[in-house]
């Protein structure tokens, strides 16, 4: 199951998900591969992620979301998605079976008129009392929203899918406090926090998280943004994605790529756009402050 972790902050949000994707038959494992970006830049104005099913009528998620939100308009988005993936696992036998989340990171007013704030919102069939993901709950028959705002926090972390371990958790919580403080509005500071806590669930989950993971991030100031960025990014500007392998630490060890894109303008999924990835040689060069090679 993957592990997608959202952050808000007043002045950017952010996302990050490992890339694996796990086959089995019954309850063997038959397959585990880094391949699927599982990332969506939704209307302008969102970040989302996906955990649970991977393929849907052998589909890559984001393809799907993308077939299924097709002129719907942006405000619609969300009660859409929660509907038609209600439906698929009711067809394909799963509801209540698997648990499955889609969580989205971003700027928005609840209702109109209301100003635009800061919040996550969560579709899934396995919330928690709070309303978070949960995989130690029942899972439901039934997928509902869930909405959660920033208020008056400074920045707010939102996992969804395995589970972070509790120390793992507080650690993450403690270290994206201390970057918002330091630098508030950098979201590539997120990155090496992030990618700690990814990788410890990693080691912890017998496989099930992967270690390759794809960073997002969407700064305020910029809203509403169909683009992603590509090349010499400025995170604080501009919205980013960068795929980062296995060895990276932070952003600048990453390799910009383009997650889904649904919105009104344009439909993309899954296109990279920078020639080539670092080699782990490169990547431990630049950590020692050698610099790389071109």
């Amino acid at each position: 199951m993957t592990l997608i972790t959202g952050v808000l902050t007043d002045e950017y949000v952010a996302l990050m998900s490992d890339r694996r994707v796990t086959t089995r038959v019954g309850t063997r494992i038959v397959s585990q591969e880094d391949t699927d970006v599982k990332a969506i830049a939704l209307g302008g104005q969102f970040l989302m992620g996906f955990t649970g099913l991977a393929r849907i009528a052998d589909l890559r998620v984001e393809a799907w979301a993308s077939s299924v939100l097709r002129d719907v308009k942006p405000e619609d988005y969300f009660e859409v998605l929660g509907r038609r993936i209600e439906e698929v696992f009711v067809r394909e036998g799963q509801a209540g079976k698997i648990p499955h989340a889609f969580l989205a990171v971003g700027y928005a007013s609840l209702r109109a008129g209301d100003p635009v704030n800061p919040l996550s919102i969560t579709i899934s069939n396995s919330f928690d009392s709070r309303g978070r993901f949960s995989t130690a709950v029942p899972v439901s028959p039934h997928f509902s929203l869930s909405f959660e705002r920033l208020e008056n926090r400074r920045q707010l972390v939102v996992p969804a899918g395995y589970p972070i371990h509790d120390t793992a958790r507080r650690a993450l919580a403690h270290r994206i406090r201390v970057v918002v403080k330091g630098s508030p509005g950098n979201p590539a500071l997120t990155v090496g926090p992030l990618l700690m806590a990814l990788r410890d669930t990693s080691r912890r989950s017998g496989g099930s998280v992967g270690t390759a993971a794809l960073f997002a991030s969407m700064p305020r100031c910029a809203l509403p943004d169909y683009s992603i960025a590509a090349g010499e990014v400025d995170y604080r500007r501009q919205v980013a994605s960068v795929f980062l392998p296995d060895e990276a630490q932070n952003a600048g060890d990453g390799v910009t790529y383009m997650p889904a894109l649904i919105n009104q303008q344009m439909q993309v999924f899954g296109m990279k756009v920078h020639p080539r990835l670092l080699s782990p040689e490169e990547i431990r060069a630049r950590a020692a402050d050698k610099g790389y090679r071109y």
